[in-house]
């Protein structure tokens, strides 16, 4: 139960850095660069990058399924992530706030669910169902072509330990 109210707090917290500077900022709107403001599925590589240093944590390589859906007139998009490796899957729903820095360009910040398919196995994400919150960059860089990154940290993903696990993933994506 700590554990869980530490997660809420955490994902409080983290929610107010994500809204924060988009309240702020609303009524510099005009003078901010147009970010990507397009919808998008890609497909990449990514990993979990740390160990939680028990049986079925370890770091591991896998690919990524990537998808965003802009929620038009508001810098909010809904996005899901689908993470594997050989043992198993994570699916990662996220509502995200966008922030256009460059002509087609975005960066956000996220807050989601890891649901992981099979509890106890190492997924990219953790092997066990817990609140994320991501960090990413979005570009079309060519009409059409759309590269991401991110980096998602899984706040209570692994069983038997207060490591963290933290995927960090890339692809390429088609607009749509």
């Amino acid at each position: 139960m700590k554990r869980f109210i530490k997660s809420c707090v955490t994902i409080s917290a983290l929610s107010s850095l994500l809204i924060a500077p988009v309240v702020l900022s609303a009524g510099k709107a005009s003078a901010q660069p147009k970010g990507f403001d397009g919808n998008y599925v890609g497909a990449g590589i990514g990993g979990q990058v740390t160990n939680g240093g028990q049986q079925n944590d370890a770091a591991n390589l896998g690919g990524n399924i990537q998808g965003r859906v802009k929620i038009k007139n508001t810098p909010i998009s809904a996005r899901t992530k689908v993470l594997w490796n050989n043992d198993t899957t994570a699916i990662n729903p996220e509502i995200s706030a966008d922030l256009g820095i460059a002509k087609n360009t975005n960066v956000y910040g996220a807050v989601g669910y890891s649901f992981v398919e099979k509890n106890g196995q190492s997924s990219p994400l953790g092997n066990k169902d817990s609140v994320t919150a991501s960090i990413g960059v979005e570009s079309q860089v060519k009409k059409g072509i759309v590269v991401y990154s991110n980096a998602t940290v899984s706040l209570d993903g692994f069983d038997n330990t207060s490591a963290i696990p933290v995927n960090v993933g890339g692809g390429v994506g088609f607009n749509f």
